[in-house]
C-alpha cells in the first residue's frame, strides 16, 4: 500500500507540473519520472526500501558489477546509504518504448573511487522496473576542448525524426566503426561543429581519428559489435560489445543529431571483468 502511494505521489506531482506547462502526461512521462525518483531515492534520500517500491519482482540485473534480482539491488542500496556523501545529479533522461535511460553524475560512492560518470538503462514492465544495465567510468578532468563528461545540451527535440536519428546512427556505427570505413566518417558527422565530450578527445572529426588511430597504435584490433540503440528525438544512445586493446569492454556511447548529422558525444568505457567474477550470469548486453 506504502508503495502504491509513493508512486501516487510521484506521478501526480509530475501531472501538476505537466499540466501546469499545458502538456498532456504521458507513459513516457511516467518512466521518466519513476526512473528519476528511484535513483533519487536510492542515492540522495539513501532509502533502500526504494528497491520494493520501484522494482519488480523478478528484477534482472545486467552490471557485471551488481548481484542479480531483488537482492543485488538492494545490497548496493544498502552500500549508498552507508556512504554519507552520496549523491547523483541526472543530467539527460530519454525514454524510448519500455526502455528508459538516465545519464548522470554520481558522488560518493567508495566501489567508484570517487564522483563517476555513469549511463542507467532500465527496462520496465507493469510500471515497475524489470531490468537494469549500467556502465560507470570515473570522472575526468574537462578534455583537450574544455567539455565535461555532462555538460552541453540536455533538451529532447525532434521527436518526430526519432526514427530517422536511430538509423542514422545506427548506420554510421556498422559503416564507419564495426566495417571500419573511416574514409566515410564526413557522411555522418558534422565536422565543422562536432562538440566532443570524451575524456580523452577533443572537438571536431580530426581529433576523433587520431584517436582511433591511437588506440589501434596501442597494439590490437578494434571489434565492436553493438547491442542496444535506445533514441528519443535527437539524442541517441548506442550499447556496444566491444574487444578493445584494452580487454572487453561495455561501451555507451550518446549522440545528439541535429539537421541530419552528429553534432555532438558522450560516452562511459566499461571493462567487462572476467566471466567467472561477475557477480550475475545475465551478460551485460
Amino acid at each position: 500500500m506504502l508503495a502504491i502511494i509513493a508512486r501516487g505521489v510521484a506521478a501526480s506531482l509530475y501531472a501538476v507540473t505537466a499540466q501546469s506547462q499545458g502538456q498532456a502526461v504521458t507513459i513516457s512521462d511516467t518512466l521518466a519520472t519513476t526512473a528519476h525518483q528511484a535513483m533519487t531515492d536510492i542515492f540522495r534520500k539513501k532509502d533502500p526500501t526504494a528497491v520494493d517500491r520501484y522494482f519488480g519482482g523478478s528484477f534482472i540485473q545486467h552490471d557485471p558489477y551488481l548481484a542479480d534480482g531483488l537482492a543485488g539491488m538492494k545490497s548496493f542500496a544498502a552500500e549508498v546509504a552507508r556512504s554519507p556523501a552520496t549523491d547523483i545529479t541526472i543530467d539527460r533522461t530519454l525514454v524510448d518504448g519500455d526502455f528508459a535511460l538516465l545519464h548522470s553524475r554520481y558522488e560518493g560512492i567508495a566501489r567508484y573511487g570517487g564522483s563517476a560518470i555513469a549511463f542507467d538503462l532500465f527496462r520496465f514492465k507493469d510500471g515497475k522496473i524489470a531490468e537494469h544495465w549500467g556502465g560507470q567510468e570515473p570522472e575526468a578532468p574537462p578534455n583537450l576542448s574544455g567539455r565535461t563528461q555532462v555538460d552541453g545540451p540536455t533538451k529532447v527535440l525532434d521527436r518526430e525524426k526519432t526514427d530517422a536519428n536511430r538509423r542514422l546512427v545506427q548506420t554510421y556505427r556498422e559503416t564507419v566503426m564495426v566495417s571500419l570505413r573511416f574514409d566515410r566518417i564526413e557522411e555522418f558527422i558534422e565536422g565543422a561543429h562536432y562538440a566532443q565530450h570524451a575524456s580523452k578527445i577533443g572537438d571536431g572529426i580530426a581529433r576523433l581519428k587520431d584517436r582511433i588511430a591511437s588506440v589501434a597504435k596501442e597494439g590490437g584490433q578494434l571489434y565492436l559489435t553493438p547491442r542496444r540503440f535506445v533514441a528519443e528525438g535527437n539524442f541517441v544512445l548506442v550499447l556496444t560489445e566491444g574487444d578493445l586493446p584494452s580487454g572487453p569492454t561495455a561501451l555507451y556511447d550518446l549522440f545528439r543529431v541535429e539537421n541530419g548529422k552528429i553534432v555532438e558525444h558522450w560516452d562511459v568505457l566499461k571493462p567487462i571483468p572476467p566471466r567467472d567474477q561477475w557477480k550475475n550470469l545475465n551478460g551485460p548486453f
